[in-house]
């Protein structure tokens, strides 16, 4: 493999130089990544298991001369000009990020379907000298010790059918995304606020990785289901949102299944539409407003917090938008419990990949009833709106930079970027297909750039419709003529919260919370 022939190449040239601190280092980097990668592959006994205990990594180095897979301490310095490459005594990356010191004994299993494990490794300055002695004894010991300022978190996964290298080329093309919105900003107020939470993506294998854990975060739909309006009555449907996250209520799921089914069986799309409106959105209101009053309970906090909600939900939307990111159901939305800011996670689903689920995701991006909830009594008309705009119009003046940026990330080889996979017998077969879709995808993202919607759902050719419907000939026009950033944001959150389109979703998606 040409990683290992590197690997050896480096190892020989750094013993020949004499440099044997950094030949060990390196020598033990290949064990460390074995060991992570049989933890990302190990499956528990008992499936059932939260938590189990592992035989920790140990290495003949410490475990502090690794740099932490944070993104602080991956990602170049901004004051480092270019004539610093060339000088020895210049780190071209931030030197006071904190060291690993041990990994802890004791890792969370998470209870998706890949099975996911959560790493702890405990940390210290990083200006912390030791003894080879004292490592030994320090690696040894895999609880906090008085030395240690904290602890770092990170998520090791395997992917059955998913790409990790996705996340990781997704998480730079993001980086250069906040670096445009802080430039682009017309006041330094908007520039502060507009941006996109990343996180680090290390690949360790083809399947596997090691992702910085994002801290304070909980998923949207444990918001959701944490939701208590005090002042409802106590028998009132508005009272607490724990039933309307509870995706195994049985009720709930018939009721949603019934509406597709009156559209996928049926073909009547407005039957379903209104019996969604009528059984699923009046029996179960929005109650995100409550979660960020009660979690926030002074007004300044609650304010900003509603805010950076708003506005970093919108900066995701209007990416999200471009590079057809799909798969976000309530589980891959994250949102900040101290500030009160979006994460989204898990992107392997892209470039359009989601209109070639069973289920189409025929929504630009997610914008459901508790989220407009959360953004006050404006919804997404307020603070949403402008930040969406802003964001939108900052992609469109520098789209030949993303573009620019994209296309590499589309024409990677070594990634399989095509929304179908194929068998992996014809090689040369399977490259005309990367190359074609790169040229779609990149043909797809420059018109969406220019303000073209070219969304189309796939149901509309599979389903022929028995409800009269008539085509409106200004929305087939918006899939040809290119429109203003207000117009084509508007499109898109007509597109985003249209019930009609809810009702076609995957129910797991659950578009009602």
């Amino acid at each position: 493999m040409t990683g290992e022939e590197i690997f050896i190449g480096a190892q020989t040239k750094l013993s020949k130089v004499g440099n044997l601190k950094m030949h060990d280092l390196l020598a033990e980097s290949r064990d460390l990544f074995k060991w992570l990668v049989e933890l990302a592959q190990y499956q528990p006994k008992d499936q059932r298991a939260e938590s189990v205990h592992i035989r920790p990594w140990k290495g003949s180095v410490s475990l502090g001369d690794f740099v932490p897979p944070v993104q602080v301490a991956l990602t170049l310095s901004s004051s480092v000009r270019s004539r610093d490459f060339n000088t020895s005594h210049t780190s071209v990356f931030p030197t006071i990020v904190p060291r690993m010191r041990c990994f802890s004994s004791k890792i969370k299993v998470m209870l998706s379907k890949a099975r996911p494990k959560r790493l702890t490794a405990y940390i210290v300055p990083h200006d912390r000298t030791t003894t080879a002695n004292d490592n030994k004894i320090r690696n040894n010991n895999n609880e906090m010790q008085p030395g240690d300022i904290g602890e770092m978190h990170f998520l090791v996964k395997q992917e059955a059918k998913g790409d990790l290298r996705k996340d990781a080329r997704l998480q730079d093309l993001n980086i250069v995304i906040n670096r445009l919105l802080t430039l682009s900003g017309k006041g330094r107020h908007q520039r502060r606020r507009l941006h996109l939470r990343t996180f680090s993506v290390v690949c360790l294998s083809e399947d596997s990785g090691i992702l910085q854990w994002v801290p304070n975060t909980v998923s949207l739909r444990n918001c959701v289901a944490e939701s208590y309006n005090p002042q409802a009555d106590p028998r009132s449907n508005r009272r607490r949102g724990a039933r309307i996250a509870k995706f195994q209520d049985v009720s709930l799921r018939e009721k949603f299944e019934k509406c597709q089914e009156i559209y996928f069986k049926h073909g009547n799309l407005t039957r379903a539409t209104a019996l969604y409106e009528e059984q699923i959105i009046q029996a179960y209101p929005p109650v995100l407003y409550w979660w960020f009053i009660n979690k926030f309970q002074d007004s300044h906090s609650w304010f900003e917090a509603r805010t950076r909600f708003a506005l970093s939900a919108a900066v995701w939307s209007a990416v999200g938008s471009v590079i057809g990111l799909g798969d976000r159901h309530s589980e891959n939305i994250l949102i900040d419990t101290q500030n009160g800011e979006c994460v989204h996670v898990d992107f392997d689903c892209i470039f359009d990949k989601g209109l070639n689920l069973p289920k189409p995701e025929v929504i630009p991006f997610r914008l459901t009833p508790n989220m407009i909830d959360a953004m006050g009594p404006t919804g997404w008309e307020g603070t949403y709106h402008g930040g969406i705009i802003n964001a939108m119009n900052t992609l469109r003046v520098n789209r030949a930079t993303l573009l620019s940026v994209l296309e590499p990330f589309l024409k990677d080889p070594v990634i399989d970027w095509k929304r179908q996979r194929t068998s992996q017998k014809d090689v040369k077969s399977n490259l005309d297909a990367s190359s074609l879709e790169a040229k779609r995808s990149i043909k797809v993202i420059d018109e969406r750039l220019q303000g073209v919607y070219n969304l189309r759902n796939p149901n509309s050719k599979k389903i022929q419709r028995t409800d009269n419907y008539q085509t409106d000939p200004e929305d087939e026009m918006t899939h040809i003529l290119p429109l203003s950033v207000e117009g084509q944001v508007l499109r898109m959150i007509n597109e985003a919260t249209s019930h009609e389109n809810h009702v076609q979703l995957y129910i797991g998606w659950m578009p009602w919370v």
